[in-house]
């Protein structure tokens, strides 16, 4: 069926501001755009999940990104990607200002304390949900347990990171039974080849001029460069979902010396805002940028979060079907995906050792995970944890 782009804008902007919640967003845009709307079948949107989940970058802003490239192309891409964040992007600048003026007031002090708490629920939460699928055998669980030991250890993130793809890659060869075979269906190619050859023009052509605008940031402030980079580093890397960013932001943001912007209580208050505003928990890093440089570098970091893997999309969507079937490509995944759940245990270690005041901080944090658990919806759990804080803590 035909959709006009203006459809596809609102459709997308809609749903940015009403969904929450990681898994129950890609639900959310499956009820949309195939039971509503009927502008997909079951098995595109399955394609289409299929294909956001082998890039880098969040899900649910992939899945929203490829179904935009199925009805308009790399334009379509443009038109879902920004619809779908600006909701999100625009509710955390307000935040982030709101935050960085009155963060010292005794009041929004407290309100904070019990942000902790839930915050540590919401990570623990995000490695059970991460944990089956990336450790289903036990050289998932030996890659998992080498890279903690670098993480803990202090070792760079990166090369902790690349270790693990090859050993991946390695678990691939030597035993290849270990990794469960892909069946998705290929997928219906929406271009031809003049159209595709038009598509790499114009993504080369954005990605060489966001290259140039990351060297001529510096002009507007000498740390755009490398809080540009580091974003976009970070959205080529984080396979398997938004929580695996969120743990590579708070290693660079808050440990890293060269890039250490925010302290380990900021990062945790920007994470817990990121839970309280709708679509990508990503949308962190606008937190970040503006801690980093106000509205300006706020604007730049969300950029830099999401486009580089808006780009990788258009130009690998029509090649799907082969990438998904390269088994070394899924190997590597595996064992990153490995490796973020040991990076998540050690963001849970650093973020429970900010957190934890008192016991009460350890019981309000138990308390939301067991309501997590019971899949209560995570925003109620928050605003449950601020109350809470502001009548019990003095």
């Amino acid at each position: 069926m035909s959709v006009s782009r203006g459809q596809l804008a609102s459709t997308f902007l809609r749903i940015g501001a009403t969904s929450y919640g990681g898994p129950a967003i890609v639900a959310q845009i499956r009820e949309v755009t195939v039971l509503q709307k009927h502008w997909l079948t079951e098995d595109e949107f399955r394609e289409s999940l299929a294909f956001a989940q082998t890039l880098p970058g969040p899900i649910a802003v992939a899945t929203a990104a490829h179904i935009g490239w199925r009805l308009h192309g790399g334009f379509g891409t443009f038109v879902a990607m920004v619809s779908y964040i600006s909701p999100a992007f625009l509710l955390m600048l307000g935040l982030s200002a709101g935050y960085f003026h009155f963060e010292g007031m005794p009041s929004v002090t407290t309100a904070f304390r019990g942000l902790g708490a839930a915050v540590v629920a919401i990570v623990v939460q995000s490695i059970v949900s991460m944990a089956q699928p990336a450790l289903r055998n036990w050289q998932g669980l030996a890659i998992a347990a080498a890279a903690a030991v670098g993480f803990f250890g202090g070792a760079d993130s990166l090369l902790v990171l690349l270790a693990a793809a090859i050993a991946g890659v390695l678990v691939g060869l030597v035993w290849p039974g270990a990794q469960e075979p892909t069946t998705d269906p290929p997928l219906q190619r929406t271009n031809g080849a003049g159209a595709y050859r038009r598509t790499v023009l114009a993504t080369t052509a954005v990605a060489l001029a966001f290259v140039v605008a990351l060297s001529a940031s510096r002009l507007v402030s000498p740390r755009f460069p490398s809080l540009g980079v580091t974003m976009a580093k970070i959205n080529l890397v984080a396979f398997g979902g938004g929580y695996t960013a969120i743990a590579l932001m708070f290693h660079d943001v808050v440990h890293n010396p060269a890039t250490a912007w925010l302290t380990s209580k900021e990062f945790i208050d920007g994470l817990a805002l990121g839970q309280i505003t709708p679509g990508p928990v990503s949308i962190t890093a606008t937190f970040i940028g503006y801690r980093v440089g106000g509205v300006l570098g706020a604007t730049f970091a969300t950029v830099c979060i999401f486009l580089p893997s808006s780009l990788l999309l258009v130009l690998l969507a029509p090649h799907f079907a082969r990438l998904r079937g390269v088994r070394t490509v899924q190997a590597a995944v595996g064992g990153l995906l490995a490796a973020f759940i040991a990076m998540l245990l050690h963001v849970l270690a650093e973020v429970a050792k900010s957190a934890f005041v008192g016991p009460w901080d350890v019981a309000l944090a138990v308390a939301a995970i067991v309501a997590l658990r019971l899949r209560l919806n995570v925003v109620w759990v928050v605003l449950a944890a601020i109350a809470l804080s502001l009548l019990l803590v003095r």
